[in-house]
């Protein structure tokens, strides 16, 4: 069961992001699939982000199930990631090009809004929270985000810290109680260390928000640096890739070797076969979230000692 629902207090004007999710538990990691995938680890991990272009038709009974009987929390993804990636591949565009185009030109996009509607609308009081559909820079994804709000829907803004400028950051932070910061998912190390820091003080000025990273998953920046929550398909880095790493503190550190990946050969609910392996990625996913809850316990506890030790 679920613990109760509190509500961060906050300033009366602060926009309510919808869904269902509890400010006191975090961190979080929400691992990213298809809704069949998702379903055969939910036992070992709660936390599950599923993208509109992944949910069918017949997936929307599961998916509240998911919620209803399985007790997770379930963060739905606009699907513009998938949206643009397929419109770059048609036209010859890099990802960004894609991604800075308007609405009206990019394929497909009035019935991924159409879509987005439909199951927010059916969902969007059940699941953790949904993001807003961020095409085209931040003129537009305003504009569309607009047009969510004016049929009662209340999306997470989505920002981008490369294209979007830090002001914008201080409009939607002081208005807003979760936002996500995009960028990171193609950015190098270097890079994605630059702006996990730089978001780390900035928000200090906003202890009211909830900061999801987009396309991050926990890692020793995330020890350095702790965002509430984050996501990433890398839980299935060990099926795509045949690569299953040792952690510590979320560090990966070596490959454990051939012993950890699952036979291609095999039958899939054989100990040695596919869907073995995805249970074991799941299981592995839930260890990584409780070591970010447990890494943020020790910091704490720290703190406090210190502050203790200068107090006295």
């Amino acid at each position: 069961m679920k613990p109760p629902r509190k509500r961060r207090k906050a300033g009366n004007d602060l926009i309510h992001t919808g869904g269902d999710w509890n400010p006191a538990e975090w961190p979080v990691y929400f691992i990213a699939s298809d809704v069949d995938t998702l379903g055969r680890v939910q036992q070992y991990h709660r936390y599950l982000l599923i993208a509109v272009n992944e949910i069918r038709d017949a997936d929307i009974d599961h998916v509240r199930e998911f919620v209803e009987k399985s007790g997770c929390a379930v963060f739905i993804d606009s699907g513009v990631f998938n949206l643009s990636t397929r419109h770059a591949a048609k036209h010859d565009l890099t990802m960004d090009q894609a991604l800075a185009l308007a609405p009206s030109e990019i394929d497909g996009f009035d019935e991924l809004f159409a879509k987005y509607v439909r199951l927010v609308t059916e969902l969007g009081d059940k699941v953790w929270g949904y993001i807003e559909i961020d095409q085209g820079g931040k003129a537009n994804k305003t504009k569309t985000r607009t047009r969510l709000e004016e049929k009662g829907l209340r999306p997470i803004p989505v920002y981008h810290p490369i294209n979007d400028g830090w002001d914008y950051f201080d409009e939607i932070a002081s208005k807003y109680d979760r936002i996500c910061f995009g960028n990171l998912v193609q950015a190098d190390t270097a890079t994605r260390k630059r702006l996990i820091a730089t978001l780390w003080e900035r928000r200090r000025k906003y202890p009211h928000l909830w900061i999801h990273a987009l396309g991050v998953t926990a890692s020793e920046l995330t020890v350095a640096y702790p965002v509430n929550s984050c996501d990433s398909s890398t839980w299935l880095s060990g099926i795509r890739w045949g690569q299953h790493d040792a952690k510590a503190a979320n560090k990966r550190l070596w490959s454990l070797g051939e012993g950890f990946n699952y036979d291609r050969d095999a039958e899939v609910e054989t100990p040695r076969g596919h869907r073995q392996a995805v249970r074991l990625a799941g299981y592995d996913a839930g260890m990584v979230s409780k070591t970010m809850r447990i890494v943020r316990h020790d910091q704490e506890r720290a703190l406090e000692a210190d502050v203790g030790m200068f107090d006295s």
